[in-house]
């Protein structure tokens, strides 16, 4: 089996990775905590910071290539009329590890500073702020994601249009408020779906061979 075959699976692995990592880091202080709370938070917290920034690190290049992989479906035969699609999603994927990368450097600032005196405990309180409220700019992200996968997919066979029409619910709930946040979690599901289905509807060609 070729390992480009293999690369619808990449949104299964940005999945499970982004979920250990949340789960490793846990709870953290709110946006509105003390300056002393934060700071007393990570330097007892260190290690488990540390380790989920680094499942979030390695979930980053997973999802443009789930993307890619997405975007090229069936792309001969549609590629003129539903171009603008294809880049909406290719664009919202880019934006969406982006804001995922920004994320991971305000946590791995916030974990270096509880062991670093030096720097003032109204730093970290800033750096958490940022941290607590990074998901704003995911949410709209990953609705440019889905919008763009549901433009991209809509129309096509049975299986791969409902998840179009999946996509799209997704992604305009993902924009309205006190709705992002549940249908962000639905997008994660959305993606281990869609990674599962591109990966069975894989041209014949990349089925192993036959032994002569």
């Amino acid at each position: 089996m070729r390992i480009t075959a293999l690369l619808p699976l990449s949104g299964v692995i940005f999945v499970v990775l982004t979920v250990i990592g949340l789960a490793v880091v846990g709870s953290s202080p709110s946006p509105d905590a003390a300056a002393d709370d934060v700071v007393s938070f990570y330097r007892d917290n260190e290690n488990r910071a540390r380790t989920g920034i680094w499942f979030f690190a390695f979930a980053m290049p997973f999802l443009p290539l789930f993307a890619s992989s997405l975007a090229g479906h069936q792309r001969s035969k549609e590629q003129d009329s539903r171009a603008v699609w294809r880049r909406l999603l290719l664009i919202g994927a880019a934006i969406m590890s982006a804001t995922l990368g920004g994320a991971i450097i305000a946590q791995l600032a916030l974990a270096d500073s509880g062991t670093e005196s030096r720097i003032a405990p109204e730093v970290m309180q800033t750096l958490n702020v940022i941290a607590g409220y990074v998901v704003y700019a995911l949410l709209p992200a990953t609705g440019t994601m889905m919008l763009g996968a549901a433009g991209w997919l809509l129309g096509r066979e049975r299986v791969l249009g409902w998840l179009g029409w999946a996509a799209l619910v997704l992604g305009i709930g993902l924009f309205v408020p006190f709705f992002g946040v549940l249908a962000f979690i639905l997008s994660l599901l959305w993606i281990i779906v869609a990674s599962i289905t591109l990966f069975r509807a894989r041209p014949p060609g990349h089925m192993p061979a036959s032994a002569a």
